[in-house]
C-alpha cells in the first residue's frame, strides 16, 4: 500500500469509526467464525467507503464534500491538493489541462485510496475530483478492484454552464476561473448509465437544501450495501 499523503486538508471532523451495538454482534459472530475471539473483524476484511464528489469547476464539490465529510465523520481529502505545480499553473493562466496532464493526479488520487490512514482519522473518505470523463472516472475505480473491502461510489454535482461561469466568476481565490468553464463542459462525459455514479442537481436551490441531499442518498447507498461500517447518526 502506498504511504498516506499529508497535503490533504480540514480532517478536524474525523475519527475513528464506531460500530453499533447490532454492527458489534454481527461483526463479533463474524470474527469468531474466522478464529477472533476478541470481536474484531480483521483489518483486511473491513470494508471501506470512498465518496468523490464530482463535476466540473464552481459546482460546489469542496463545499459539499465537506459538509458530507463532516456529518458522516469521514476523512475530507481535497483532489486540487494533488495537483503538480503545473497544472496549477496552467489552469491559473486560463488554460485547460489535456488528458496527458490529468493522467498522474488520476494516479495520486487511486493510490491514495489504498493508503493507510494516520491513527486517530476514519478509513472512509470524501475526496473532491472534477473526474469529468469515464475513463478518469474508470481510474478512480481501480482502487476498489486492487483492494476488494473498497466501497468506491460518486456524486455527480450537475448545474447548466451558463450557472458555474456566472459562480467561477463571483469566487474569490481560487486559481480556477471563469474562463475554465467552456472547456470543462467540450470535455464532460455525463456519467449516464453508470450505476455507481448520482446525479444531484445543484442549481435554482440552496447549498443547504444540496448537501442535505447528497447526504441522505449517501447515507441510503451504504445502508443498502451488505457491507458493515456505516454509522447511522
Amino acid at each position: 500500500m502506498g504511504s498516506y499523503e499529508k497535503n490533504h486538508k480540514d480532517t478536524s471532523a474525523a475519527t475513528d469509526y464506531a460500530p453499533n451495538s447490532a454492527e458489534l454482534k454481527t461483526n463479533g459472530t463474524h470474527a469468531a467464525a474466522n478464529g477472533d475471539q476478541t470481536g474484531r473483524i480483521p483489518e483486511h476484511e473491513q470494508k471501506r467507503w470512498i465518496w468523490f464528489i464530482t463535476g466540473p469547476t464552481a459546482c460546489g464539490k469542496t463545499t459539499i464534500a465537506k459538509a458530507l465529510a463532516e456529518e458522516l465523520n469521514f476523512t475530507f481529502v481535497e483532489g486540487d491538493d494533488y495537483h503538480p505545480k503545473a497544472n496549477v499553473e496552467k489552469m491559473s493562466r486560463g488554460e485547460p489541462l489535456t488528458d496527458s496532464d490529468r493522467a498522474g493526479w488520476l494516479e495520486a488520487l487511486r493510490d491514495h485510496e489504498t493508503a493507510i490512514p494516520p491513527e486517530g482519522e476514519s478509513p472512509h473518505l470524501v475526496m473532491t475530483c472534477s473526474a469529468l470523463k469515464r475513463h478518469y472516472r474508470d481510474v478512480l475505480r481501480e482502487g476498489a478492484q486492487n483492494a476488494g473491502n473498497l466501497r468506491i461510489r460518486f456524486v455527480f454535482l450537475d448545474a447548466p454552464e451558463e450557472v458555474l461561469v456566472q459562480r467561477a466568476g463571483l469566487r474569490q481565490g481560487h486559481f480556477a476561473k471563469a474562463n475554465l468553464v467552456h472547456s470543462q463542459f467540450e470535455a464532460l462525459e455525463r456519467p449516464d448509465g453508470e450505476k455507481d455514479v448520482s446525479v444531484v442537481r445543484v442549481d435554482g436551490r440552496s447549498i443547504e437544501d444540496t448537501e442535505r441531499d447528497v447526504e441522505k442518498h449517501v447515507r441510503e447507498v451504504m445502508m443498502c450495501d451488505d457491507g458493515s461500517y456505516l454509522r447511522v447518526l
